[in-house]
């Protein structure tokens, strides 16, 4: 018996080796569904030469956005040679609004570099100049998106809901058009990750008036955040820079990919765009990272009339 165990693992050992130390033999593409210049672009295009070096081969970029992205990574074969950026939460929104050719919780997502607290601001042209001036408006309060239904989107929604507003949406190219159009007016409010925002606050050209997280944003302390409306329940609808793989991919890319990603974060050149930009340190890459979408996909599924509603 002892012999047969013995002859056993020389059959299996070699082939959990193999397994454990999957190397990438042709470049890896990178699928941005966002515009260039969007925050999820900037992360990727700073880390694809930190995973150049750790995985060897070439990683390159290619901004798709939209859906056509999105669905760009789902159909790729699970070989480890397609990847992509997205918001797991904004596309859960979008497909209780809009039916997706995807479930976007089918890709193997691998972790976030970050969970992003955003800024809701008010454009100091807009005729709101605060959160009080907003509750129970009888025009409707006009919210800036993009690509649809954003989550910045979703969260104007949610807290027309919650405040008594009506919203109407003008939809955007993306986040830099974004601020464009608070700073001059063309929308009343907008949500997105205040690094975006710094410079138009200091100008007082926006009014920062809520920040989306349970808790205050350490960045900006004085500006009241959820948990002090009240509405932390909402605090896991918020931007997730994640990055994701096709539907199915094996476990030994998965981990290889993932302890590729924890080297680049932990890299002097990560940690100092993350200085420069003013970002949230709060990244995670592990085998069990999907299990932490579920919060968001339940509180989404609570609230789908009022989105549906909303959109």
């Amino acid at each position: 018996m002892i012999h047969a165990l013995f002859l056993l693992a020389a059959l299996v050992l070699p082939g959990v080796a193999t397994a454990q130390t999957w190397t990438p033999t042709r470049p890896i593409e990178v699928i941005v569904p966002f515009t260039a210049g969007s925050l999820a672009d900037r992360n990727i295009r700073t880390a694809a030469p930190l995973l150049t070096r750790e995985l060897g081969v070439p990683v390159v970029v290619q901004n798709l956005p939209g859906a056509t992205g999105y669905n760009r990574i789902y159909r790729a074969a699970p070989d480890g040679a397609t990847l992509g950026v997205g918001d797991p939460v904004a596309q859960m929104g979008l497909a209780l609004v809009q039916p997706q050719p995807f479930d976007i919780l089918r890709l193997t997502w691998l972790g976030h570099w970050s969970a992003g607290t955003q800024t809701m601001v008010l454009s100091a042209r807009s005729r709101f100049q605060s959160l009080d001036q907003m509750r129970g408006a009888a025009q409707p309060v006009r919210c800036g998106t993009f690509g649809g239904v954003s989550t910045g989107a979703m969260q104007c929604a949610l807290l027309g809901r919650a405040l008594g507003f009506q919203v109407a949406f003008v939809t955007l190219a993306g986040p830099p058009e974004l601020v464009l159009a608070n700073v001059r007016g063309d929308v009343d409010v907008a949500s997105l990750g205040p690094s975006l925002w710094t410079d138009h606050i200091a100008q007082n050209s926006v009014r920062p008036i809520l920040s989306w997280d349970a808790t205050r944003d350490d960045r900006l302390p004085d500006v009241p955040a959820l948990g002090d409306l009240g509405l932390q329940r909402f605090a896991p609808v918020t931007v997730l820079r994640s990055v994701a793989a096709p539907p199915n991919l094996p476990a030994a890319i998965r981990d290889r990919l993932i302890a590729a990603l924890n080297k680049v974060v932990a890299s002097p050149e990560w940690d100092a765009f993350v200085t420069q930009s003013r970002l949230e340190r709060n990244w995670v890459f592990a085998a069990d990272y999907p299990a932490s979408l579920e919060a968001a996909k339940v509180l989404l599924e609570e609230n789908a009339a009022a989105l549906r509603a909303a959109f």
